[in-house]
């Protein structure tokens, strides 16, 4: 996060998602070494609110972000301390955020192990919008694979050099490349800055697009909409090779894919509400189960 506009229009894809009911963002980590990068994170995370937790509202906490602590991408950048110092006319900061120290955030491979620990089997997609530096170190971790393998459907990584790397290291899940030609073939247009972001008075995803105002390539985007939608028709996969099928594009449906990426990075957040299960004492007996037998009494 922090090296392409691309990677935050992806989050925000990934959200509008979220908000539609159609997943459950349940892992954020950043390969870059940069608390901005957390932070930013977690800005968009706060902005999107119950589509990152639904325990937000009431405890006023967001999913811990993972940071890469291995030092091989660091440094702020123009689109992570643009949207990060906008200022209020009081002087307050516009986003709001938790991460002032490397203690405010988490490890990132420790994070993404326990993420998968607690999905359903074959339940879980991995999106990979950057370098593999952590998930690599997942596997490294004692019985990791053996976890990818029980809970992950699908690593879809937005570059082929990335998932060779993971396909080298034995990824366990299949992985799925998507092809450069994606990316270049439908382009994010800077438009929706006066268009359909408009309407929003502050936007973080917005606000990073105007550091850098121009079309940008939507492979990141078609990498998180394959891993919730993989039946869209608009995608087409090749034959493996190894355990790597590399995602292409059907070209007749370039312009219904930017108009959807468009309506899901610019979609309005939905607030979802927290779950709690209700105490054993006011839960109402399902009328399909049998009553248990209770035992007479000795007098």
């Amino acid at each position: 996060m922090g090296s392409r506009i691309e990677t935050a229009l992806a989050l925000a894809v990934l959200y509008g998602l979220d908000g539609k009911n159609e997943c459950r963002v349940i892992s954020i980590s950043s390969s870059r070494t940069s608390l901005l990068s957390a932070a930013y994170c977690e800005v968009v995370g706060r902005y999107y609110v119950g589509a990152v937790s639904g325990a937000f509202g009431a405890f006023a906490r967001t999913l811990p972000v993972g940071l890469a602590a291995d030092g091989k991408i660091p440094g702020d950048t123009p689109l992570l301390t643009g949207p990060l110092s906008l200022k209020k006319p009081d002087g307050s900061p516009v986003y709001l955020h938790g991460i002032d120290s490397i203690i405010d955030t988490a490890e990132a491979h420790g994070l993404i192990r326990n993420a998968f620990t607690a999905q359903h089997d074959q339940n879980a997609a991995v999106v990979l919008a950057g370098p593999p530096n952590n998930l690599l170190r997942v596997l490294t971790l004692p019985g990791a694979k053996a976890l990818v393998a029980a809970k992950i459907k699908h690593l879809i990584c937005s570059t082929p050099e990335a998932a060779k790397e993971l396909d080298a290291a034995g990824w366990p899940s299949p992985i799925i490349s998507v092809s450069p030609s994606v990316g270049s073939a439908i382009l994010f247009p800077a438009s929706t800055l006066e268009k359909e972001f408009a309407p929003y008075p502050t936007h973080p995803v917005a606000d990073a697009f105007r550091v850098q105002p121009k079309d940008c390539p939507t492979g990141e985007l078609a990498a998180v909409l394959y891993a919730v939608r993989p039946s869209d028709k608009a995608f087409v996969l090749s034959e493996p090779v190894g355990n790597v099928r590399q995602l292409m594009l059907d070209p007749a449906e370039k312009d219904r894919l930017q108009a959807l990426y468009v309506e899901l990075a610019t979609a309005k957040p939905v607030p979802r509400m927290p779950r709690f299960r209700p105490p054993a004492a006011d839960a109402k007996p399902d009328p399909a189960k049998p009553k248990p037998e209770v035992p007479p009494t000795k007098p």
